[in-house]
């Protein structure tokens, strides 16, 4: 009786339990693709709105020979349709982007394997910047975002929940009044600093947050961080920087000033909660990463072609992470550069690139900005 000699869930499982960064992009390339061209059978054939999607593009899954041909979905879609690919009986968590007050967020739904493959891949990454040693985690939020029901979760909540994987003790940094107003606990870092000044630490916050909360409160308290070895990362809000003209290298200065170590140990990363489980994290060139178990893709704005490297476009992500709902393509609203492939200074493998901003127009949203897209499925 002959078997499937390819079991394209245990490949999955075999790349994201792997070393990172190893792969050339030719040989990932080719082993992504025979894994999403059988994750895209499985979602047009679990969700009638992909099925749809998919026979209006006249696409046969079976003729999909590149990476760049896999159909994408622009991130809006998440808020106007259900992309749900498993029973919904097996949905353990949902997880919400950030938004306006007006703005109806994405919904993103998780079963249990999917949920296990994002914390593993989100491990495996870390793993360059951590080790595999736990160490104290520093917050610089409230306990408040981590609050929530478990299966109803906000993109800011969940961010710090996967990157406490590595924590030994969880710490968060500020206070909520009742108004809503965020403030430095004093109390708190006082005893941090006398408990874990000979500690290796690590520290998360968002950007926007870091700097218009947490750095002025600590900068007026005269209060410097003083550890062992620290490294902070953060994500979200450059829009909101760049408006007030602070770029990441003044960013990363002030703050490495007040942390006492190095600017190479503030590092920023680009994710999104549509592709949960799947970051892009600075190597010491300033440049980003992608891990074995996905993949970017610069795309013209206008065309929507594949752009060159050093040529500007829409940033897509594509993941084999998911079969709880469609991430196997999702064109976003940032622009990036990809900067080359195989070949970074830093040795990481596979293809690299740099965030450039929000799309023009775009729309404030937490952590993050969306221009209104509108596209019919």
């Amino acid at each position: 009786m002959k078997t499937n000699a390819f079991n394209y869930r245990d490949e999955i499982d075999k790349i994201i339990t792997s070393c990172q960064y190893n792969l050339l992009n030719k040989d990932k390339s080719k082993l992504l693709l025979s894994i999403l061209r059988e994750e895209l059978k499985y979602a047009t054939d679990n969700n009638p709105h992909i099925r749809s999607y998919f026979d209006k593009l006249g696409i046969k899954i079976s003729d999909i020979r590149l990476l760049k041909d896999i159909p994408f979905i622009p991130v809006q879609i998440f808020k106007e349709f259900d992309l749900l690919t498993c029973k919904k009986e097996d949905v353990v968590r949902v997880i919400r982007s950030s938004g306006t007050t007006n703005q109806v967020p994405s919904k993103i739904p998780l079963n249990k394997a999917t949920s296990l493959r994002q914390m593993k891949a989100l491990i495996a990454t870390l793993k360059f910047y951590l080790g595999n040693k736990r160490r104290p985690f520093l917050v610089i939020d409230t306990e408040d975002v981590n609050k929530a029901n478990f299966t109803d979760l906000t993109a800011r909540g969940a961010a710090i929940q996967g990157l406490s994987s590595f924590a030994k003790r969880t710490y968060f940094l500020l206070k909520k009044y009742s108004s809503g107003e965020l403030i430095l606990d004093t109390d708190l870092i006082k005893e941090i600093l006398d408990q874990l000044k000979n500690e290796e630490i690590y520290v998360f916050g968002f950007t926007f947050i870091i700097w218009s909360i947490f750095y002025p409160q600590i900068n007026s308290a005269s209060i410097n961080l003083n550890f062992k070895s620290v490294k902070l990362f953060h994500s979200g809000g450059w829009k909101r920087l760049k408006s007030q003209s602070v770029s990441k290298e003044i960013f990363n200065q002030k703050i490495s000033e007040i942390f006492c170590t190095d600017k190479g140990n503030i590092i920023d990363f680009y994710g999104m909660a549509e592709q949960t489980g799947v970051i892009f994290l600075d190597c010491e060139y300033q440049n980003k990463h992608v891990p074995d178990f996905a993949e970017v893709i610069i795309r013209n704005p206008l065309t929507l072609e594949e752009c060159k490297i050093d040529e500007i476009g829409l940033i897509e992500v594509l993941s084999v992470l998911s079969d709880s709902y469609y991430s196997q393509g999702v064109l976003t609203e940032d622009l990036g550069i990809l900067k080359g492939i195989d070949d970074c200074p830093c040795g990481r493998k596979g293809k690299y690139f740099q965030f450039i901003s929000r799309v023009e127009k775009a729309e404030i949203r937490g952590c993050g900005d969306t221009f209104a897209t509108k596209v019919q499925l």
